[in-house]
């Protein structure tokens, strides 16, 4: 499978777990998050582009749409998931950030959620045929995205506690 028809399919189905998971008081946002993705999908899958490793500006233009409904809207859907999505085109694979908490239990699930999204990533489940597969290692992602953006949280604020100010990360190779 191409690049082009591979990141179409990962879009699509991207489209269907936002109309199954995202959250909005208003339902026609959640439709309006998918159609641009959907959108986007289709324009990869159709519009052709004059130099490899790039998408067409109309799926670009949707992409940027719908990233900008992410940011501005919590969907409980974090933004980035777009870049696993669009990665068999740009090459671009997301990371997940290492947090520098000070505290061993932070640390430890810090580490926890790191070393499940590497398994989900180097698993191959994102290349999947099996439509099941790459809808659950999507939605998989979301989550996983999601507990570590609250965990940031919860980290930015144990790390600037009095007795915590100024201490190094901790080390979970020692412990």
């Amino acid at each position: 499978m191409s690049a082009y028809l591979a990141t179409a399919r990962r879009l699509m189905h991207l489209a269907r777990v936002v109309r199954g998971q995202a959250y909005h008081p208003q339902r026609a946002m959640i439709e309006t998050l998918a159609g641009a993705i959907e959108d986007a999908g289709m324009a990869v899958e159709t519009v052709r582009v004059d130099e490899p490793g790039q998408l067409p500006q109309v799926a670009l233009n949707m992409l940027q749409e719908a990233t900008d409904l992410l940011t501005e809207h919590d969907f409980m859907i974090p933004a980035v998931i777009i870049r696993y999505a669009i990665a068999p085109v740009t090459g671009d694979v997301p990371v997940m950030d290492e947090l520098g908490a000070v505290s061993v239990q932070l640390a430890r699930r810090d580490a926890d959620l790191r070393a499940r999204r590497t398994a989900l990533i180097e698993h191959g489940h994102l290349n999947s045929r099996d439509d099941e597969v790459l809808l659950a290692a999507l939605g998989g992602l979301i989550t996983l995205h999601r507990k570590h953006e609250r965990l940031a949280a919860a980290v930015a604020a144990d790390n600037s506690r009095p007795e915590n100010r100024g201490k190094a990360p901790a080390d979970l190779d020692s412990q």
